[in-house]
């Protein structure tokens, strides 16, 4: 789902509702509808929030994993795990 989009799904979600309780309560129609605009104005500035920390949060992931060198940690362990990935290869090869 593209992020652009969860602004309008946030205040469209609570505006649908918002409109159900107004009917089901039988709300006037001025008081509904003033309700009705708050709530489409408020939950719009929750989805602008919300699509900002989702963005945050997915743009942080692939700096974190450069942020950290597995080669400088401990070599003795990289070269294992370089033995490890060449008998997946082979394995591979050998299933293929």
């Amino acid at each position: 789902m593209q992020l652009k989009y969860i602004p309008a799904l946030v205040t469209l979600l609570a505006g649908a509702i918002t409109s159900i309780i107004n009917i089901i309560h039988k709300v006037e129609l001025i008081t509904g509808l003033k309700r009705l605009l708050l709530v489409l104005i408020i939950f719009y500035f929750i989805g602008l929030v919300a699509k900002g920390i989702i963005e945050r949060t997915i743009l942080q992931k692939p700096e974190e994993k450069d942020d950290e060198d597995p080669l400088s940690a401990n070599p003795d362990e990289n070269e294992n795990d370089k033995e490890e990935l060449a008998d997946k290869k082979e394995s591979q090869k050998v299933k293929k």
